[in-house]
């Protein structure tokens, strides 16, 4: 799995979890409509890190818990 799908999948997951939306996603974090439909769309590619930082925050998360699942471990970069 390509690091693009694991996000798209764990912030899906976390999306469902938290009943949360990505019109929220957009609005509380401050990214683009576009980076984040790119990004659930598998889009874009390249990813900054910064982008991580404010959806793992997004979800209370910091970036140990947001990685912290089974397909983040084989990533094909």
């Amino acid at each position: 799995m390509k690091l693009v799908e694991a996000l798209a999948v764990r912030i899906n997951e976390l999306l469902k979890a938290q009943n949360k939306t990505q019109y929220k996603l957009i609005k509380e974090t401050c990214l683009s409509k576009k980076t984040v439909q790119n990004i659930m769309q598998l889009r874009q590619p390249d990813i900054r890190f910064s982008t991580i930082c404010l959806i793992a925050e997004f979800f209370g998360m910091s970036l140990s818990e947001f990685f912290d699942c089974d397909y983040f471990k084989n990533i094909d970069i």
